[in-house]
């Protein structure tokens, strides 16, 4: 069951995020048990239940919502909430064929629907939270504030600093439930409050809410002072053993072996990379491991012997700083191979340390330890039959012998992560993209980015979020995270076509809306990885123009746009391991006209500053085309994107066209087509 058990208290009248407790009967199959959620990206292990008697319970914040959950192990049992009776079958990943139905929890849904109705706030709904960089932040020199109340109850606001200054806040989105207001103040503020226009008069929002004359004093206000590198720079993603100079012919699937890309391939590659306008690469891991993809790491303080040398790495790193590309490498922070040094001590040595590292859910059944004993001991090759078909013993990755799962609990393991983290950056490494992030609790992840942060202020880290980025508190725990939210919203309006142009241009700002500035122009966009097919295999039913289409679309959003490695020349494969075939170097078979469009979009948010670091707005112009406007300060771009039939578009002012230097105000185009303008001078928003 879930029931809320209060709010945060930010002031004497003046509320934040509801409390709410979730609990359940604990299965007898299961020693650990997880709430699983949008909030936890589906996935066990960011939010743990705790045993108490019969039952589990686990206390969450959560802003007002409806929120699918389910408690699952890591291994095991997964059900619903016997107690609740909402339910809804949903498809939590879009690139599997997965389906559960979930309990739905209903969080403040009631109190905000009957205040937008009567459009009338109680004061308890009007909401900021100055500990939340969501709510204030800096950003390149000013102060981004922003303050939320139901529906239609609002009819203005403003910030009054300390220091005198009001700035008229503006309405930037609304939800069903929410308005949002946002202001932006020059230079840094120190201390505020806000003056709202009400339905029934004017009022005072201070420290103690409405009504109350006391200013704001944020303790910790987090941002970036100046453009760091990471802020809306390009990726290009590489899966390391296929990322091969060699000719490899290969009929039918992918073998799941390896083909041997190496180091030297990437540094001999580096000309070719750096001609699409990237600022960083992306490897996946490079370490020690069993498998062609390394997932199962050894030892993150080693190259594979396959992959290449420390000299190898070390002429990749220089050679990438030559030409302005930063080295961004993978840290499997959830999970270790059972060959590893410490769980493989936790096995064969009954008082080790390293128990504690791991987790333990049952005992061993006759013959399982000491199959695991020979397999840890043999080189983790193939497990015998007394482990084949078997549920591990030991907390795991999806259910998998060879992905032995990281205790968190533990500060040992967390200064491990901390440890192999300082380790990279000492050997050129300049950013860090968290494996499986959704899945490590927050406190964790905090110690890991602020120790990050100590050593290398510029250094990103990134989350893999594969659900639910903004339920996860961004400028906190990382800089960034894997765009499949966004990913999910353009193949649904573009390929897909089961969202129009309003659906997809709310659900792109209910994404960003819940984050800070800074990390949603860092947030890590893609159309494809070497978890997903290949982007120009799921465009073959919408066609050329679509491909094209959903690059210009997400170069053009807020964020860092990613190039998995092959796409630019439009390389075509399904699911994994097909998504993972080796790149071709045979210009005869490449897009061309696909490669000179991406060469274009990285040159073009390298000549406005406001695509890269700017701010944000959308709005539908029909059913089946969007408008997006990027501005920052004398720059404004308009991006104009058409899915289906023909439209004329006439605008308020003139702009230039960015492809002919034509000044106009009317637009037109057929389907899958668009246009970017741009103005300078333009006043200030």
């Amino acid at each position: 069951m879930y029931k809320v058990i209060g709010r945060e208290k930010l002031g004497d009248k003046r509320l934040g995020r509801y409390i709410v407790e979730f609990s359940c009967r604990w299965p007898q199959e299961a020693s650990f048990l997880y709430l699983v959620s949008t909030f936890t990206s589906y996935f066990p292990g960011r939010i743990e239940m705790k045993r108490e008697e019969s039952r589990g319970k686990a206390i969450v914040k959560l802003w007002e919502g409806v929120y699918p959950y389910r408690f699952a192990s890591t291994c095991g049992a997964s059900f619903l909430d016997e107690e609740n009776t909402l339910k809804e079958t949903l498809k939590p990943w879009p690139d599997s064929d997965y389906t559960a139905e979930f309990s739905l929890a209903m969080i403040g849904v009631e109190e905000f629907i009957k205040a937008s109705r009567e459009e009338k706030a109680p004061p308890e709904l009007i909401i900021h939270d100055e500990n939340d960089p969501a709510f204030i932040s800096h950003y390149l020199g000013d102060t981004i504030i922003r303050l939320k109340a139901p529906r239609n109850t609002l009819r203005g606001a403003y910030i009054e600093t300390s220091k005198g200054k009001v700035v008229q806040m503006e309405k930037f989105h609304s939800n069903k439930f929410v308005d949002y207001f946002q202001g932006r103040v020059a230079g840094r503020v120190d201390a505020y409050r806000f003056l709202l226009r009400l339905e029934d008069g004017d009022a005072v929002y201070g420290k103690n809410g409405v009504g109350d004359e006391e200013y704001i004093y944020p303790v910790t206000i987090r941002g970036v002072d100046h453009a760091e590198w990471f802020l809306g720079a390009t990726y290009y993603l590489i899966f390391p053993d296929s990322f091969t100079r060699e000719k490899k012919v290969i009929q039918g699937d992918r073998p799941r072996t390896r083909l041997g890309g190496k180091i030297k391939d990437i540094t001999l590659s580096l000309d070719h990379i750096a001609s699409l306008g990237v600022d960083a690469i992306y490897l996946t891991p490079i370490y020690k491991a069993q498998s062609y993809h390394r997932y199962d790491v050894i030892d993150h303080f080693s190259l594979d012997d396959d992959i290449g040398t420390w000299e190898d790495w070390e002429e990749l790193v220089r050679e990438s700083e030559k030409r302005n590309i930063k080295v961004v490498v993978d840290v499997v922070a959830h999970h270790v191979s059972p060959c590893s040094n410490e769980f493989r001590e936790a096995i064969l040595n009954e008082n080790s340390r390293y128990k504690g590292w791991f987790r333990f859910n049952r005992e061993p059944e006759p013959g399982e330890l000491e199959a695991l004993r020979k397999l840890v001991s043999g080189g983790c090759d193939k497990p015998s039959s007394d482990l084949l078909g078997k549920k591990p013993f030991y907390e795991t990755f999806f259910c998998n012998w060879f992905m032995a799962k990281l205790n968190y609990s533990n500060p040992e393991v967390k200064e491990r992560l901390v440890k192999l983290a300082h380790f990279w950056l000492e050997k050129g490494a300049r950013g860090f993209r968290i494996d499986v992030g959704h899945a490590i609790p927050d406190d964790a992840m905090q110690f890991f980015y602020e120790k990050v942060k100590e050593k290398c202020p510029s250094c990103p880290v990134i989350l893999e979020i594969t659900n639910g980025d903004s339920l996860y508190p961004l400028g906190i725990t990382a800089d960034s995270a894997m765009n499949y939210d966004l990913r999910a919203l353009l193949l649904d309006f573009f390929i897909n076509k089961s969202i129009d142009a309003y659906s997809f241009v709310e659900g792109v700002k209910n994404l960003y809306v819940d984050m800070p500035l800074y990390a949603a122009n860092s947030m890590y966009n893609l159309l494809g990885s070497h978890d997903t097919p290949r982007i120009a295999t799921l465009a073959e039913k919408c066609g050329e123009k679509c491909l094209k289409a959903l690059y210009v679309a997400m170069f053009l959003l807020p964020g860092s746009p990613s190039i998995y490695y092959g796409d630019e020349f439009g390389m075509k494969g399904g699911h994994d391991p097909n998504n993972r075939m080796p790149i071709t170097w045979n210009s005869n078979e490449w897009n061309i006209e696909l490669l000179e469009l991406i060469r274009k979009l990285s040159e073009l948010r390298k000549k406005f500053l406001s695509v890269k670091y700017g701010f944000f707005d959308a709005e539908p112009l029909n059913t089946e085309a969007v408008k997006i406007t990027r501005w920052m300060d004398s720059e404004e771009v308009l991006l104009i994107i058409n899915r289906e039939g023909n439209i004329e578009v006439t605008l308020k002012e003139e702009y230039t066209e960015l492809n002919s230097d034509r000044r106009t105000r009317r637009i037109e185009l057929d389907p899958y087509s668009w246009v970017i303008l741009y103005k300078k001078k333009i006043k200030e928003k």
